[in-house]
């Protein structure tokens, strides 16, 4: 098996997962979209340039080993990731006491927030500090209104979501301090 066979099999695998309809069982659509199609194809695409004057078989062993690595990470961060379901049963929706709903959950890089609710009546704004204090959707890193939004919290620190709409009346808000894993 040559170098470019073995990246057409890792290819058709990353392919694979994607468009499999139980791909949950994988790992969570939104952690599938951010690590597999940019990192994965940015790794390969180094080890082909990195391995272009190496001998085949050189090439191939150093391709799988390095592979074989990678793999074994995203195995363990996708073992080691928790999916929060936001407001649990009552979901992203006015009135729920997501300060309740917060206590006693630790989030860390690699989680990922999945909020439910019915599409027209809320959204989900990713602010600042500042845009959490005063309920306002601009500036936002931003914006989701499809229902079932999945975002992976990909870096420790603070990260604030807000309703736009019902985030002065019903204080449809929501904090989470996300921890280095």
């Amino acid at each position: 098996m040559n170098a470019a066979s073995f990246f057409s099999i890792i290819v058709l695998i990353i392919l694979v997962i994607q468009m499999h309809p139980r791909q949950e069982l994988f790992m969570s659509q939104t952690l599938c979209h951010d690590w597999l199609n940019f990192k994965n194809i940015v790794f390969f695409a180094y080890l082909m340039f990195a391995t272009r004057t190496q001998e085949p078989s050189l090439k191939f062993n150093k391709i799988f080993s390095c592979s074989i690595k990678h793999l074994c990470c995203l195995y363990y961060s996708m073992v080691l990731a928790t999916e929060y379901v936001v407001g649990d049963d009552e979901g992203w929706n006015s009135g729920v006491d997501y300060y309740a709903w917060l206590d006693g959950k630790t989030f860390y890089v690699g989680d990922v927030l999945v909020f439910n609710y019915n599409a027209g009546d809320h959204n989900v704004i990713v602010v600042d500090a500042d845009g959490y204090d005063k309920c306002s959707a601009s500036p936002n890193w931003g914006s989701y209104d499809s229902g079932n939004d999945g975002i992976t919290l990909s870096s420790p620190g603070d990260n604030y979501y807000i309703c736009q709409w019902h985030c002065d009346y019903t204080d449809q808000k929501l904090k989470v301090t996300v921890l280095q894993s």
